[in-house]
């Protein structure tokens, strides 16, 4: 149930940034949830958040092949990386720039996605009692 539950919150984010990005082409700029802007009305904060995450994902890949650890990843993975970085980053520069407490709550929505992609990537449990 809750590996469902994961995959549903997975399958909403996948339709919302297809949407976002859709909408960029078209000449709208939306940011998390819902708020339409300009593009240069984006919080600098969350820019920077996005910019960090992206550099640290990109890090630990770079750091993985330098030691030899090349092996092929499922694209859960990535996002599971990614969104660890995100929340990682986010947490520091909130706290750091003292941002207002609503922006915590966007944190905590991708927290909790990043959580879900954790159990959506885990192999589910009657598998470990299949007969070899």
């Amino acid at each position: 149930m809750l590996r469902l539950l994961a995959n549903g919150v997975i399958a909403f984010f996948v339709l919302w940034t297809f949407a976002v990005s859709i909408a960029e082409f078209l000449g709208v700029t939306i940011h998390f949830p819902w708020i339409v802007t300009g593009a240069d009305e984006i919080p600098l904060h969350r820019l920077k958040i996005l910019r960090i995450a992206i550099l640290l994902t990109f890090a630990h890949y770079g750091v993985l092949h330098l030691f030899g650890k090349n092996q092929e990843y499922l694209p859960i993975h990535f996002i599971s990386q990614f969104l660890f970085y995100l929340v990682l980053s986010g947490g520091i520069i909130m706290y750091k720039i003292d941002v207002p407490v609503l922006e915590y709550g966007v944190l905590l929505v991708f927290t909790i996605v990043w959580l879900l992609t954790i159990i959506a990537a885990k192999p589910l449990i009657r598998d470990y009692f299949k007969n070899k």
